[in-house]
């Protein structure tokens, strides 16, 4: 197996799969395009959400089956297909089903990268170097999406169309990409069961079996869901400092490019700082910066959140990934990544419902306060798992 090939084909796939040009633009494409209102397309990002959720762990637990370079052309295949139904469509059930088959694409994609990276490293004894090339995955991936954000908005202006129908030329190159790689030798461990048991099985072995990987995924997920929070918070915190509409899509670009940027270099600060101690400080600089942005107003909480909604994420999901893949084995490997993914899922839904209402009812300022009382109070709690008997000890270990 020729690793080095199977990792450039990986960073082409993930640099084509991610190159999404109408994303900075969707919303007025609903509107100007599809006749839709905002209120039809979070109804399109709820399906979208609720699809994810649903199939996240069924697709990890698919990949750990099937071949890994199939799954991932699925996900592509997929992603064309819900891009092509918003390229087509004009009702809100066109959104609808669009949204939810991309939801499908991310649901086969997720897992199945990261756990493709790892296996072919694996093959060549390089398991040391995983960070390392996960890091430069999601550097390439949120870079992708920068560079797309701004090219998306003037490609917008030539036809509304051309966002769309570009993101499907370059989604078509992910599939061939895919088709290319080589299938890293692994063991494949024989479902004993009917498939839904097994996954309800695996899921129980990383949550409640196995205690250190059970309080990386709780961590990682209640984490990310606040990184998440924070994201999209972004464009009302915006609005509230009185900042025009036209500077939103460059603000998201240069998102994007600061979570690459420490996804991919997150590894040079190996060996000074623990991963315990990085992903607690994570933690504790997303909490102080939504108190600060909270309770001040002002350019400056432009940088920090930025800083909350992708720096910190950019750092923190490798070194989660890392942490994970070396403590299960291939059989399990994609389905337990999921299992995180899942989870984080399922902490967004009711904890992003509460935010809203929070916004809703005292403006952007107690928004950001909930967030910051979500991580103050899952800090706490985990904080007391973490304490209790032995996982001390096994945490130490990261």
């Amino acid at each position: 197996m020729r690793i080095n090939r199977n990792l450039k084909l990986m960073s082409a796939y993930t640099i084509t799969a991610s190159a999404f040009f109408e994303l900075a633009v969707i919303v007025p494409y609903y509107h100007d395009v599809m006749g839709l209102t905002f209120q039809d397309f979070l109804i399109g990002e709820a399906v979208f959400a609720a699809v994810v959720v649903i199939l996240e762990v069924p697709m990890g637990w698919l990949s750990d089956q099937w071949q890994r370079k199939h799954v991932l052309a699925l996900g592509a295949f997929f992603s064309l297909l819900g891009h092509a139904c918003l390229l087509v469509g004009d009702n809100l059930a066109w959104a609808i089903a669009g949204q939810g088959v991309i939801g499908i694409a991310v649901a086969l994609m997720s897992g199945t990268n990261t756990a493709m990276i790892y296996d072919s490293l694996a093959v060549a004894g390089q398991e040391k170097d995983y960070r390392k090339h996960e890091g430069r995955r999601g550097g390439f991936s949120f870079y992708t999406v920068a560079v797309a954000a701004v090219v998306g908005g003037f490609l917008y202006k030539i036809d509304p169309h051309l966002p769309l129908a570009v993101t499907l030329l370059f989604i078509v190159a992910a599939i061939v990409f895919a088709c290319q790689m080589d299938e890293p030798a692994r063991h494949k461990r024989r479902p004993e069961k009917h498939p839904l048991a097994d996954m309800a099985a695996t899921a129980s072995y990383a949550l409640r079996g196995h205690t250190e990987v059970g309080m990386l995924i709780l961590f990682a997920a209640a984490l990310f869901c606040a990184t998440k929070l924070i994201m999209w918070s972004q464009q009302p915190y915006y609005v509230a400092i009185g900042m025009d509409e036209s500077l939103f899509g460059v603000l998201m670009a240069c998102g994007f490019l600061l979570a690459g940027f420490s996804s991919q270099f997150g590894h040079k600060i190996d060996g000074r700082v623990s991963s315990l101690a990085a992903l607690g400080l994570a933690w504790i600089a997303a909490l102080l910066i939504c108190l600060v942005t909270g309770l001040y107003q002002g350019k400056a909480g432009v940088i920090l959140l930025m800083i909350g909604g992708s720096a910190i994420f950019g750092l923190a999901n490798p070194r989660v990934s890392e942490a994970i893949n070396k403590r299960v084995d291939s059989a399990r490997r994609a389905t337990i990544l999921s299992t995180q993914s899942l989870l984080t899922s399922l902490f967004f839904i009711p904890s992003s419902l509460l935010i809203g209402m929070a916004v809703d009812r005292q403006g952007i300022s107690g928004g950001l306060l909930g967030i910051a009382g979500w991580l103050l109070l899952a800090g706490l709690l985990l904080a007391g798992i973490f304490l209790r008997g032995d996982n001390r000890r096994r945490m130490m270990l990261l």
